[in-house]
């Protein structure tokens, strides 16, 4: 690429350059953004700070950082021009709601590690951030579709430091070691607004931090991109054509149920239906639903908001979480009364959910009354079939690329809710299901195997062989 040749003496508009340096940095550094493109960034800098572009490297990692040097004069000439003199105001009410990551500050490194921490994992499409003391050192480690991975090794000495900016992000005590912590932070990056979910933890090294990730802003998948095989896909379709009842998703933490939720949502008719979701956190923005978020330090549960939107007429309700009898109850009832529920639960299987509702107050008529449709699913890797055995740029040497979904659908017939009515037994339920063509995990695992889109230690991992 030829050289650029700018007159830095009438860079008026330095300020609209996408993550552009805070002035305070720029006159230290006598370094100026000038642009930045998918694979490089281009810095104009004063002729003695050329050669000292290492942090720019890091934080700009894994783009290559290209400088054009201009006369010192010329930069000076720059700085009394339009920095010098000029409040920062522009960039402070840009982030006076979000933290912009690709702002570089001079006066405070720790900042900028935490910057480039956090830049990494979103160019990654790291799920989780785990920050964590040991003897030796900092250990950061990245959650990558579903596994976790150490990304680098920090020094202990700015162990203190790290969690101090991180709690400061967060609205959090800064004063407070000894006590558990919880807060949201939100960022800038890539013009983008992302939010992380904070949580620090005391431990015998100090003190554990893990930051959750999730893009408000991201694009919402539909079912058909998340890998259902083709029966379980046309069954939940099926299940949400039903105007009223309860559809449930089922799995432990982190296996997509959130996802799922959203995606039937986004499939369903928005002109015609009023769609309230109930979330905890709040993770993606969807277009034409009225979503609220749970608070609990002011009373605001997943049940008082229920009780309170049921006089809002809304057709379709998604729950975020079923984990009290009081919002099982009102789930149900809500249910029972001609609203279509959308909600989770915690059990290993779809018929698992019939008992988990039992043991929380509900009963066994009121379920064969209301349960529609229960989906249990497990995120594996999906193999990558562009790697060569010696890694590739494509699943960055892991052998995988992004995930799918492996599940089982249970749709009760006339006999199962019957079934579920006399308190029948999972087991009981399973044999009757069986016989009429249900598929379990383990089979849709086998399926899934046989046709090459994961491997066999994938599935044991995840537990379905």
């Amino acid at each position: 690429m030829k050289d650029l040749k700018p007159d830095i003496t009438e860079f008026a508009w330095y300020r609209a350059v996408t993550g552009q340096y805070t002035d305070s940095f720029i006159k230290t550094s006598r370094c100026v953004k000038l642009n930045e493109s998918d694979d490089e960034v281009c810095v104009a800098a004063a002729q003695n700070a050329a050669d000292d572009i290492g942090i720019l490297t890091l934080v700009h990692s894994p783009k290559k950082i290209r400088v054009v040097q201009v006369k010192e004069a010329d930069f000076a000439e720059f700085v009394g021009k339009y920095v010098e003199g000029v409040s920062d105001n522009i960039s402070s009410r840009m982030n006076d709601e979000a933290f912009c990551l690709e702002n570089i500050n001079s006066d405070a490194p720790v900042v900028n590690v935490i910057n480039a921490i956090c830049l990494e994992a979103i160019r990654k499409r790291a799920s989780d951030i785990h920050i964590q003391g040991t003897k030796e050192g900092i250990n950061v480690r990245l959650r990558i579709d579903g596994v976790l991975k150490t990304v680098r090794t920090l020094s202990k000495n700015i162990f203190d430091n790290l969690v101090s900016r991180i709690k400061i992000m967060a609205d959090l005590n800064v004063m407070e070691n000894r006590l558990c912590q919880d807060g949201r932070m939100s960022v800038q990056a890539g013009g983008r607004k992302l939010d992380f979910r904070v949580s620090i933890v005391p431990s015998v090294c100090g003190q554990d931090v893990v930051l959750r990730l999730f893009d408000a802003e991201g694009e919402i998948l539909g079912l058909d991109e998340l890998g259902f095989s083709k029966d379980n896909l046309n069954m939940l379709k099926d299940s949400l054509r039903n105007p009223y009842g309860m559809i449930l998703v089922t799995g432990p933490t982190g296996s997509g149920k959130t996802t799922t939720l959203h995606a039937m949502i986004k499939s369903l008719n928005m002109d015609l239906l009023k769609i309230v979701t109930i979330e905890d956190p709040v993770e993606k923005i969807i277009d034409g639903a009225e979503q609220i978020q749970v608070n609990e330090g002011i009373g605001l549960g997943f049940e008082t908001i229920l009780r309170r939107i049921l006089r809002q007429d809304p057709d379709v309700i998604m729950v975020g979480e079923i984990r009290d009898p009081e919002t099982a109850a009102l789930a149900v009832r809500s249910a029972l009364t001609g609203h279509l529920i959308l909600s989770t639960i915690h059990t290993n299987d779809s018929l698992s959910a019939v008992s988990r509702l039992r043991n929380l107050g509900i009963e066994p008529y009121l379920i064969a009354g209301t349960l529609r449709a229960v989906l249990a699913q497990r995120l594996v890797r999906k193999s990558c079939h562009e790697c060569s055995g010696k890694g590739c740029t494509i699943c960055s040497f892991t052998g995988y690329s992004g995930r799918t979904a492996v599940s089982e659908v249970f749709l009760p017939d006339e006999e199962a809710s019957m079934m579920i009515g006399k308190c029948a037994s999972d087991y009981e339920i399973r044999r009757h299901m069986t016989k009429l063509g249900f598929r379990t995990l383990r089979e849709d695992a086998m399926s899934k195997l046989k046709d090459g889109i994961s491997t066999e230690s994938e599935m044991v991992r995840e537990g379905l062989l």
